[in-house]
């Protein structure tokens, strides 16, 4: 199952988990802001905070949480000094985040400088370090290929979001602010979001799952393709040729390619035993190809692009971190137990009951389609139904690998060997 592994690299178990275990509160709070607004538009002080402390504060906590742990094991791009760059990378990023939604509240423009400050330090600090790490590895395979381009789109779209955000504290909004927030979009989901989860799918559905691996064309097809598409498209946007149809049937077709070849793999997988998180991996594949229609379809509709936040962010990311934080902190927590001597612990299954992982997986389902019909039919009492669900399904998860993380504590200091029991 863990072929191919370097998990004699691996970081501290800690490195990782106070972003694993920070996400969830993020969302939570996300949740809480967006039950004081009753005008759900992207322009709401309340929603602009919501949608950037799920996606920096759930997605962005999760994803560098993963990279920590799975660049040493999967590319190995070891982390120098794990601890000492996570740390400065969470705290940086905690307290960008919060100072990023007091400024939108109080909308004073200090907190704005303060907030891009410290938002640059916690995601550059990391991803550029990460960056180099990776650039080192010899014979890169198309996972450390396609990790090494989303995380330069990361950069660039980052660096457009910065723009963007100073332009919003100092008032001064340019002919180009909308294309650059275009650009920065496209980037972040397509260029960082996508193409990622694509080199990660490629990795861990096999590892995780006894899947039969993707194969090589279909990996190059996807990760390169969907590069040269988001290369070309600000040439596009800038120079007005007039290919904005071209670009998305084509990043269309590589997206849905992507799904469906993942959906395939993970139902065909080998080991049939019931498992919440191949749900929640199906699911966020159903979403991406639902979402990647319905972009697609608003060039000939008018249709709400709120929703298609939600397809995408929610119903696509959102669920797949989900379904990514059950397999990965319980296996962090076995291995270094293991590692330690430990083995009568319990296994990677039994450290979350099936039915906890469950009814969590049912209430962020039914808090997806809540929003879904909420913001489809402009219902607002569906969509407050739904962030309530999303808030209990928050809480359920947080508590769910926390008791992952009580096991490690539990048992972190115990003797192998049986003495001081």
């Amino acid at each position: 199952m863990f072929a191919g592994l370097s998990l004699d690299q691996a970081p501290p178990y800690k490195a990782p988990l106070n972003f694993f275990l920070t996400a969830p509160i993020f969302a939570i709070i996300a949740g809480i802001f967006t039950l004081f607004t009753n005008d759900f538009i992207f322009h709401d002080p309340y929603i602009i905070a919501s949608i950037h402390l799920v996606t920096i504060g759930f997605i962005l906590m999760t994803i560098l949480g993963a990279l920590q742990q799975m660049l040493p094991v999967v590319a190995g791009a070891v982390i120098p000094k794990a601890n000492i760059t996570a740390n400065i990378t969470y705290y940086s990023l905690t307290l960008g985040l919060i100072t990023f939604a007091m400024s939108f509240f109080l909308y004073t423009k200090v907190l704005f400088f303060i907030s891009a400050a410290l938002l640059l330090v916690g995601l550059l600090y990391f991803t550029l370090i990460a960056l180099y790490q990776l650039l080192k590895v010899p014979n890169k395979s198309y996972i450390v290929i396609g990790i090494i381009i989303s995380l330069v789109f990361f950069i660039l779209s980052f660096m457009l979001g910065i723009h963007l955000l100073i332009a919003n504290a100092t008032s001064n909004i340019g002919a180009f602010h909308y294309d650059f927030a275009l650009v920065h979009y496209n980037y972040m989901f397509f260029g960082f979001l996508f193409i990622l989860i694509v080199a990660l799918t490629i990795q861990v559905v096999p590892m995780f799952w006894v899947a039969s691996a993707f194969e090589k064309i279909y990996q190059a097809i996807i990760i390169f393709g969907s590069t040269v598409l988001l290369v070309l498209y600000p040439i596009n946007l800038f120079t007005n040729l007039g290919l904005d149809l071209v670009y998305k049937i084509a990043l269309t077709a590589l997206v849905i390619l992507f799904g469906i070849i993942t959906i395939q793999k993970l139902r065909s997988r080998k080991r049939k035993l019931k498992d919440i998180t191949v749900y929640f991996y199906i699911t966020s594949m159903v979403f991406l190809l639902f979402g990647t229609v319905y972009w697609f379809m608003m060039s000939f509709f008018h249709l709400p692009v709120n929703l298609l936040a939600i397809i995408f962010g929610l119903g696509f990311v959102v669920s797949l971190m989900n379904g990514m934080l059950y397999k990965i902190v319980p296996f962090l927590t076995w291995f270094h137990l293991n590692a330690k001597g430990l083995f009568d612990i319990p296994s990677m299954r039994e450290m979350i009951p099936i039915k906890n992982m469950q009814r969590q997986f049912y209430m962020h389902l039914s808090s997806m389609l809540c929003l879904v019909a909420g913001f489809g039919l402009n219902l607002n009492i569906v969509i407050k139904l739904a962030v309530i669900l999303f808030i209990v399904s928050n809480l359920l998860l947080f508590i769910n690998i926390y008791k992952t993380v009580q096991v490690y504590l539990k048992n972190e200091n115990r003797d192998p060997f049986g003495m001081g029991k």
